[in-house]
């Protein structure tokens, strides 16, 4: 069955693309209410990136780009309408090859707020899970791995030994048991690998981005530990973060996704509204598989780290 037909049969709306970002064919759902989403209603020949509301044409463009490439992509995002209930869109990017080349892209629009009712209930589940109650236990897990340091050889190491031992096997359990829980929300998802960090030897000035004063502490004592040689300037402030970022080029930056006022994901996108082109890996307590597919979408985003940092993780980003 042809392409088109495939699509029209589809109760979703979509948009078929060329290499111009010219739209060649589309279908709109009279039910899908897209206006916070599109800046005008299409028409064939049109600018797919024109008819983009001008807050998402960068990033639409981006993934477009990407998807000529021959990559795929499904990203959620939500809405806010006036007076009424947000809209939750499902957008989907998926390439079309004609003799072994990626010739246009069909960008499929789902609209999932009518699923929302026990959904929206085991999403923010998931996210109670995979955030507020994972974050003390990651600080704990981080804490309980300190035992080698200096400051420390004064004590009683062994009665600290064991009590770090304790703490950290009960962490361990409490972890798993969330992220049992997690996966039971996400059962038929999965994650794909993300492009290689290049140069990991030359990566000599690195900035933390976390909101958590104490993670940030933790992972500057990890990587100094077996990297003593690395410059490292901590930041619990994403706004002064991207300042410094600007002024001074570090090579590498280790961020946060769930922070206050500026999360991560809008930290990513300032930085590409500033044209800063930086290796960034994501350090975050969470076991959500659709952010990590969506830390996927930022060209930036080379890997994606659950919390805690640990010694391994340190010599894999670190080490070549």
């Amino acid at each position: 069955m042809p392409t088109r037909r495939i699509c029209e049969s589809a109760n979703s709306s979509f948009f078929l693309i060329d290499k111009n970002y010219k739209v060649t064919f589309f279908k709109m759902e009279p039910q899908q209410d897209l206006g916070s989403f599109l800046a005008k209603s299409p028409s064939i020949g049109d600018s797919a990136v024109e008819m983009i509301a001008q807050k998402y044409r960068k990033n639409f463009q981006n993934l477009l780009d990407r998807c000529f490439g021959g990559l795929s992509f499904s990203i959620e995002q939500r809405f806010a309408i006036e007076k009424s209930n947000d809209l939750f869109l499902q957008i989907i990017f998926t390439p079309l090859s004609k003799d072994g080349e990626e010739d246009q892209v069909i960008c499929t629009l789902i609209n999932n707020t009518h699923v929302l009712g026990p959904m929206k209930m085991l999403t923010e589940y998931s996210h109670l899970t995979s955030h507020e109650l994972r974050a003390p236990i990651t600080n704990i897990l981080s804490l309980s791995t300190i035992t080698n340091y200096q400051p420390l050889e004064s004590y009683d190491i062994l009665k600290i030994n064991q009590l770090l031992s304790d703490i950290n096997l009960q962490a361990l359990k409490l972890d798993e048991i969330i992220k049992m829980l997690n996966s039971i929300l996400h059962q038929q998802e999965h994650t794909d690998f993300f492009d290689t960090l290049n140069d990991k030897g030359e990566h000599k000035h690195i900035v933390l981005v976390d909101d958590d004063v104490i993670t940030n502490r933790l992972h500057q004592m990890l990587i100094k530990k077996h990297h003593s040689d690395k410059k490292i300037a901590l930041f619990d402030d994403p706004q002064i973060a991207l300042g410094y970022i600007k002024t001074h080029h570090p090579d590498l930056i280790l961020l946060d996704l769930h922070m206050p006022e500026i999360d991560g994901w809008k930290f990513l996108h300032m930085m590409e509204e500033h044209n800063v082109f930086i290796d960034v890996v994501i350090v975050s307590s969470s076991i959500d598989p659709r952010e990590r597919l969506r830390a996927k979408s930022f060209m930036c985003v080379k890997d994606f780290y659950v919390k805690p940092l640990t010694s391994e993780k340190v010599k894999q980003l670190l080490e070549d």
